[in-house]
């Protein structure tokens, strides 16, 4: 009796490294935290919104988290998921010159670098509709 061999392709999964587990893990909580926060904000802020009010928002977020429902206060919030969601949220809402995450992220820098400034949380509550 004769058998023929087939074709076939053995793919092997590499076991991941603890760092490459958690730096994995990281980057799709960082997804989930993206989807979330910008379906949440589209869906909340008004449909004309200026830059300066989405920078006023973005650095509430930068610095707290309690201007948020409290389903979403869990979220992983960092510079690269406000700058992921913000870019989107300029692209949505027409604000032109901040489609890009690179400009978002050199906003948020700009926060750090400000002494004495700091953002209107309330004035961010009322563009959502949260008080």
């Amino acid at each position: 009796m004769s058998h023929k061999r087939k074709n076939r392709k053995v793919t092997f999964l590499k076991k991941l490294t603890v760092k490459e587990t958690i730096e994995r893990g990281q980057t799709e909580l960082e997804i989930n935290s993206t989807e979330k926060l910008y379906d949440y904000l589209v869906s909340e802020l008004p449909n004309s919104v200026d830059f300066k009010d989405l920078y006023n928002l973005c650095f509430s977020l930068f610095c707290t988290l309690d201007i948020l429902p409290d389903q979403l206060r869990s979220l992983k919030i960092n510079k690269d998921v406000l700058a992921k969601t913000f870019s989107k949220l300029s692209i949505t809402k027409n604000i032109p010159g901040y489609s890009n995450e690179k400009n978002w992220i050199e906003q948020i820098d700009g926060f750090l670098n400000l002494k004495n400034n700091f953002p209107n949380h309330e004035k961010s509550r009322t563009l959502i509709r949260r008080n």
